[in-house]
């Protein structure tokens, strides 16, 4: 039923007037004073208190390569991100800390507290920032309680990024250079064993190679007409030995016909000539035929020895002197035979030179066709042989594109391996120079000349 007036204060379940309230503080003053004069007091201490904050900063560059990637590649291609992932673990290591606490002896009495070195270590880590700055800079910084530390500090940890850097790059550079060593030592290995099999493969079918049915064709061809030519050789030494044996014949026919004489022979006289006649006769054509036999292989002879030298060498000449002393020689003993014959009766003298003549004619060509039908023989198994390599080309062909595609396959592979090896050997030895992309201190740490923590005010 109270009616609140203008001016009156509402609180929840109470309505106080602007002169109530007033009485209020005047009569809380000291309730309201004191805690906050011991508030500002504590505050004030507190601020006093707590020890002053130094930070130092250092700022690295990225220098890329002094020699351009268009020559040579880097084995590491990695932006700044992934570099400072990769190296920030190995600098904030517990182990890489400890050296630097240790090193720069620092906070000696908590390290001597129990556990007090991993709380040592973790303060630092804490203490530590890594901030890119933009595309090729970052930063570097440390917080403590010693400027003179905090600097100490700062320069260490550059050095470490620079350090592990160029150990992280060349290491990595000479991993991969040893890796690609072994792939290649592999695929020389297996490459080498391809080329063996091929080779094995081309020694064992020689002559049966599609690069070769060519040669074969040709080869097919010529002994074909070679053969052909010797057929129809043989067909007409065939006819002539026909009609050398008819007039062979025909001359020994005539032998049984009484020859015409003017004078009339006693008969044990003309028996004693005619069996004189015919056993000179039969002896100089026995003597004539085995010379002939050894004209016809020296001939044989000169002309395997004009395929191998030249018509200079003296074998040559010793070979046609032969022939021309042995073909002499026959032509004397024709002649002798003919003249030991008597010379009473020229009619049977011109037949009995006539049939040895035959004779000698019909001697050569059996020998001459035996010889044509020994190298028929021979051109008809040259022919099968080359007709079957012809015939196994297919084959041959087909087994051969499997081994130059798995050859060609490893070759290509062991030039790309071996072109990679090379360029990865470059990029180490490139690396272990200090020419390829470091990290370069652009601005070293300084002591801080005043603290940036605590905010007192």
């Amino acid at each position: 039923a109270h009616r609140a007036e203008a001016g009156d204060v509402m609180l929840p379940g109470r309505t106080y007037s602007p002169a109530t309230i007033l009485w209020i503080l005047r009569k809380r003053k000291w309730l309201m004073i004191g805690p906050s004069f011991l508030f500002v007091v504590t505050a004030i201490w507190v601020s006093i208190w707590l020890p002053d904050r130094y930070r130092a900063q250092t700022t690295i560059m990225v220098v890329p390569q002094r020699v351009p990637e268009n020559y040579i590649r880097p084995a590491v291609s990695e932006n700044i991100e992934q570099r400072l992932l990769a190296i920030n673990p190995q600098i904030l290591s517990e182990s890489r800390l400890e050296r630097i606490i240790i090193e720069l002896d620092l906070e000696p009495a908590r390290r001597a507290q129990p556990g007090g070195m991993p709380r040592v270590v973790q303060e630092m880590r804490d203490s530590i920032g890594v901030e890119i700055i933009k595309g090729d800079l970052f930063r570097i910084t440390y917080a403590g309680e010693s400027p003179y530390i905090v600097m100490q500090v700062t320069q260490r940890l550059a050095s470490l990024f620079v350090e592990e850097n160029l150990r992280d790059r060349e290491r990595i550079a000479s991993a991969t250079s040893n890796f690609l060593e072994s792939q290649l030592e592999s695929a020389r290995t297996r490459l080498e064993e391809q080329e063996r099999k091929l080779q094995e493969y081309r020694q064992k079918y020689a002559g049966q190679l599609p690069s070769q049915v060519g040669a074969n064709l040709q080869v097919l061809q010529s002994a074909g007409v070679q053969l052909q030519t010797l057929e129809e050789s043989l067909s007409r030494d065939r006819d002539r030995r026909l009609e050398l044996e008819k007039a062979l014949f025909e001359l020994q026919s005539q032998a049984a016909v009484p020859p015409r004489a003017a004078e009339p022979l006693p008969p044990a006289q003309a028996g004693a000539d005619a069996t004189t006649t015919s056993t000179d006769l039969l002896t100089s054509v026995s003597g004539t035929f085995s010379k002939s036999a050894r004209v016809e292989a020296l001939r044989r002879e000169l002309s395997g020895l004009l395929q191998r030298v030249t018509a200079d060498h003296p074998d040559v000449i010793r070979v046609r002197r032969q022939i021309g002393e042995l073909e002499k020689s026959i032509s004397d003993d024709i002649a002798q035979g003919l003249n030991s014959a008597p010379s009473s009766d020229p009619v049977e003298m011109a037949r009995m030179s006539r049939t040895a003549q035959v004779s000698l004619q019909l001697a050569a060509l059996d020998k001459e066709m035996a010889r044509k039908v020994v190298e028929q023989t021979r051109l008809r198994e040259v022919a099968a042989a080359y007709q079957e390599r012809v015939n196994s080309e297919p084959s041959r062909e087909s087994d051969l594109i499997s081994l130059t595609r798995d050859y060609d396959t490893l070759r290509d592979t062991y030039r790309g391996l071996l072109y990679k090896k090379e360029e990865a050997q470059i990029s180490a030895s490139m690396e272990r120079q200090q020419i390829s992309e470091q990290f370069r201190t652009l601005d070293p740490a300084r002591m801080p000349e005043r603290p940036y923590a605590p905010n007192r005010l």
